[in-house]
């Protein structure tokens, strides 16, 4: 897996990441993070951040060593069972060899405190994970995950002795933890053999590593917008389309100027909302939230990019309804609002709202 820049010398930490394929938005999302973990640094501090990926081009200027990988290595990382995931585990596996610290970063996370509070919790035999998600004695019973329960049994897991399982958003690991990480792709490869009914197996199969081992959360240093996509992706979008991908200490600057939390509207306006929608039953409380919230939003010209995001979450629950329920929704006039709705503060956004969600129904 050769480099495309001379490797420095192997440096005590290294913020690691991994990106693949032609999407724009994953481009984006990468840069944006590394963005933020420059613009979080304190005087005096310095960062090795390395880039694994398929296009090193577009990482040209940018204050990263990329290491170039080839379709055989990817093809090779997704393993015989064609589990995309497993990829992630091969690359932090991989980047052992390149530093004593080694924290993994998945692109759709942004540095609220500088990367070097997180390093600090990464020790011999002490881990760090994004957050603590669920106990297996919660999940086992789930019937996407009864097969893995199959192969837990084999190990002596059930549901009264169980471990916890992390998002592995990010994953922090030191340079002698090659046993560790050899240890989740085994599992990985046995627990997607045949079919897979979770496409998280690669966050279970790391947990279970380091079942009995110190992990440490870093979801106070970070936010990881796993969830909440659609909103980043339109800011994100909007931020490079002002300033371009052209690296220089000013992007660095005016990363901070993007919210790190999705637009909501202020807690009086969500209450006022609730109250509205008292009356309504379950599913249009759902639309109408999203709706309104979306036009509640607070003035920011990065929360005027995408408001849509809450609409699109409305539009989807109203695609999901039959026809006759969607009939009755818009009613017999195309432009006119949802009778069985209160209207959004701003006026002007009756037509918009109504216009998008007759466009996604027509798609």
């Amino acid at each position: 897996m050769p480099s495309t820049l001379p490797l420095s010398a192997k440096p005590s930490h290294q913020l690691l990441y991994l990106i693949y394929g032609k999407q724009e938005v994953y481009r984006r999302e990468a840069k944006f993070s590394i963005l933020t973990a420059l613009a979080q640094l304190k005087r005096g501090e310095s960062l090795c951040i390395r880039v694994m990926t398929d296009r090193p081009q577009d990482f040209t200027g940018w204050p990263v060593e990329t290491l170039a990988l080839d379709e055989q290595t990817l093809a090779r990382w997704q393993g015989d069972n064609g589990y995309t995931h497993r990829r992630k585990a091969c690359a932090i596996a991989e980047g052992l060899k390149l530093a004593d610290k080694t924290l993994f970063v998945d692109t759709d996370t942004l540095f609220l405190k500088s990367p070097h509070r997180v390093f600090e919790l990464i020790a011999p035999g002490q881990y760090v994970m994004d957050e603590f998600e669920y106990d297996w004695s919660y999940v086992c019973k789930r019937p996407d995950y009864l097969k893995l329960g199959t192969h837990l049994h084999a190990h002596g897991v059930s549901a009264s002795n169980g471990f916890k399982l992390y998002n592995s958003g990010l994953c922090g690991v030191c340079d002698t933890d090659t046993a560790l990480l050899d240890t989740a792709i085994s599992l990985i490869d046995a627990w997607t053999e045949g079919s897979f009914d979770i496409h998280t197996i690669e966050q279970v199969a790391i947990s279970f590593a380091m079942r009995g081992k110190t992990v440490r959360e870093s979801s106070k240093w970070v936010h990881h917008y796993y969830a909440e996509k659609r909103f980043f992706h339109a800011m994100q979008a909007h931020f490079f389309g002002l300033h371009g991908e052209t690296f220089g200490p000013e992007l660095v600057a005016r990363c901070l100027d993007v919210p790190q939390v999705k637009p909501m509207p202020s807690a009086w306006q969500r209450l006022l909302i609730k109250w509205k929608l008292r009356n309504q039953r379950k599913h249009l409380k759902r639309v109408g939230r999203d709706l309104l919230y979306g036009s509640a939003a607070p003035e920011n010209p990065y929360y005027d990019v995408c408001r849509q995001g809450w609409w699109e979450s409305a539009s989807r629950e109203i695609r999901g309804w039959d026809e006759a329920e969607q009939k009755k929704f818009f009613g017999t006039h195309e432009a006119a609002w949802p009778k069985q709705l209160p209207r959004p503060a701003k006026s002007a956004d009756e037509q918009a709202i109504v216009a998008y969600l007759h466009q996604r129904r027509a798609q």
